[in-house]
């Protein structure tokens, strides 16, 4: 019982609507705001999950291992998402 009422008083400042608070119709995001790109990490991750999707379609196709020629080429794409091209 007292976790619940310590909580409610810590939220309660949040649950009252504050119209003080609330920003100016001009200050609203617009849909001309440019949305900033995605960072370099979360590329990579992308890049890196995108050849995993493509390695167990082939390794699928392949009936279960890899061959040797699609093993190498999934290697070249990792090692050039190492490098930095994606």
């Amino acid at each position: 019982m007292k976790t619940r009422t310590i909580s409610g008083l810590l939220a309660a400042p949040f649950l009252v609507s504050a119209p003080a608070l609330a920003l100016p119709a001009a200050a609203a995001i617009s849909a001309t705001t440019p949305v900033a790109a995605p960072s370099h990490a979360t590329r990579r991750h992308e890049a890196i999950l995108a050849v995993r999707e493509e390695a167990l379609k082939l390794e699928a196709a392949d009936g279960g291992r890899l061959s040797d020629s699609h093993r190498a080429y999934l290697q070249a794409k990792l090692d050039a998402i190492r490098a930095g091209i994606y």
